[in-house]
């Protein structure tokens, strides 16, 4: 699977939230609503090395059962 560049993050309005180095990796967090995409690269080469999205829940009220659907759809997606 290709990872989501920097720009595409930043075109759906994900904005730098933290950047970090440690060892030889450079890491970068980006944050739009509860959604958190971190990506990491190899240093100094920019090779690509892992992208994370963490999802913050909070409990909903007034969501149907279509909601449901779409969220069953995306988070227990198989691959």
């Amino acid at each position: 699977m290709k990872n989501i560049t920097m720009t595409e993050l930043a075109d759906l309005g994900f904005e730098v939230v933290k950047s970090y180095t440690y060892d030889v990796w450079l890491t970068q967090r980006r944050q739009k609503g509860c959604i958190q995409v971190e990506t990491t690269w190899e240093m100094p080469s920019g090779k690509f090395e892992k992208q994370e999205l963490w999802i913050e829940a909070e409990w909903v009220e007034g969501f149907n059962a279509d909601d449901l659907k779409k969220l069953d759809e995306i988070l227990n997606k198989t691959k």
